[in-house]
């Protein structure tokens, strides 16, 4: 009798075991794709503290340089306002220590004989001094003028008006803020 051919059960088997299912295949991926990101991200965290901690360091130099500086402004500052360093800066603009040497006392001689026209044209030095420094100190015409120009065109009209306009003028801007008072709240509200 001839033998039958039976189909091989253990070669289907085998195909069977070999082949593996797409779902694995894709969640080996899917791992695998985790890990690297994460492997990225925690390289890219640890590259950014240490960029930190570089500039960190570089601020914390610049404030000790800054610190350093504001001592030596505050030592210049303390020495420039000492006595003698004021009185060095007094002396090099030309301004003298005063002594009783140095003052000039102006004594009127009570038996003089001179006209009082002769009187007035010869003053005194320390007069003349006193009179040339005010007149340094007093402003000129064109100065004045221009501290005019500086001021706020209300506060010239200001001054021109009399106290009667200044009094209607007060009472509009009361009025007026009053006003604008009662809008604020009816606006919150």
């Amino acid at each position: 009798m001839p033998r039958k051919k039976l189909p091989n059960k253990n070669k289907t088997q085998r195909a069977e075991r070999d082949s593996i299912p797409w779902r694995y295949c894709f969640l080996t991926l899917g791992c695998g794709l985790i890990l690297v990101v994460g492997f990225f991200f925690a390289a890219r965290q640890h590259f950014s503290s240490i960029d930190f901690g570089i500039k960190n360091s570089r601020l914390r130099k610049q404030i000790e340089e800054l610190e350093g500086s504001k001592r030596r402004l505050i030592l210049a500052k303390e020495i420039a306002l000492s006595p003698a360093e004021i009185k060095k800066a007094a002396q090099k603009i030309g301004l003298r220590e005063m002594t009783a040497s140095n003052i000039e006392v102006y004594r009127p001689n009570a038996a003089s004989t001179e006209k009082p026209a002769e009187k007035a044209a010869e003053k005194p030095k320390v007069e003349k001094a006193v009179e040339e420094k005010v007149k340094q100190a007093a402003p000129t015409k064109s100065e004045a003028i221009k501290k005019e120009d500086k001021k706020p065109e209300r506060e010239i009209q200001a001054e021109k008006k009399p106290q009667a306009d200044r009094d209607k003028i007060d009472k509009d801007k009361a009025n007026k803020e009053k006003k604008d008072k009662t809008k604020m709240q009816i606006a919150k509200k």
